[in-house]
C-alpha cells in the first residue's frame, strides 16, 4: 500500500475544506475562545494530519516525528503550501527537542497522539497501519507526557480512543469526537 498525502484532492485535502473552529481537535486546543490561535508542538506527529488541520486554523505548528520516511512524507506534502507558513515539520525525539527548549520557546500547547493498540475496537486504517510498521513498536509514552507537561506553558492535549483510559492522571476535561476523545490537562 502506498501512503499519499495530497492537500488537493483526497481525504486530507476534504478534511482541510471543512476544517472548523468548532471541531473537536480545535476546541481541545481552546480556538473557539482565542483571539490569537497558540503556538503548539506536535510531539508525535505521524503524517501531520492533525498538524495540519491546526495549522489551516491559523496556529504556528512545530511537528515532531521519529521516523524520518513519515517526517519527509509530511515536508514534501506542505512543501510551497500556506501550510508551510505555519508548519515546520522536524525529525528527531520529540522527547530530547522538547527538553532543549528555553523557557521562551515553549509552546502554549503540546499535543500527543500515541499510536492506538493494535487489534480491537482501537485498529487503525490501513496508512496509519503502515505507519505502525514503519515505526516499529509504540514507545513507553510515560516519560514524553511527563516533558510535554513540563514544557506546556498552557495546556497538554492528549488524543485518546474513547474506550482508553486517560494516558495519565489529573485530565482537567474531556473533548469527545466521533472516533476520538482529547483529554486536556491545563496548566
Amino acid at each position: 500500500m502506498a501512503l499519499e498525502l495530497s492537500l488537493r484532492h483526497g481525504p486530507l485535502a476534504q478534511r482541510l475544506r471543512s476544517a472548523r473552529k468548532t471541531d473537536s481537535l480545535p476546541r481541545a486546543f481552546g480556538l473557539p475562545r482565542r483571539t490569537t490561535p497558540p503556538t503548539v508542538v506536535d510531539a508525535m506527529a505521524g503524517l501531520c494530519r492533525d498538524a495540519m488541520v491546526l495549522a489551516k486554523l491559523g496556529c504556528q505548528v512545530t511537528a515532531i516525528e521519529r521516523v524520518p520516511a513519515l517526517a519527509m512524507l509530511a515536508a514534501a506534502a506542505i512543501d510551497g503550501s500556506e501550510l508551510g507558513t505555519r508548519l515546520s515539520v522536524q525529525t528527531g525525539d520529540a522527547e530530547t527537542w522538547l527538553a532543549g527548549l528555553s523557557p521562551e520557546q515553549a509552546p502554549e500547547v503540546v499535543y500527543l497522539d500515541p499510536m492506538f493498540a493494535e487489534s480491537g475496537k482501537a485498529q487503525v486504517k490501513k496508512d496509519m497501519q503502515v505507519c505502525r510498521a514503519l515505526a516499529g513498536p509504540p514507545d513507553d509514552t510515560a516519560s514524553l507526557f511527563a516533558q510535554a507537561k513540563q514544557v506546556a506553558r498552557e495546556r497538554v492535549v492528549v488524543k485518546r480512543h474513547p474506550d482508553l483510559p486517560p494516558l495519565g492522571p489529573g485530565v482537567s476535561f474531556a473533548v469527545e469526537g466521533e472516533r476520538v476523545r482529547f483529554d486536556v490537562y491545563l496548566r
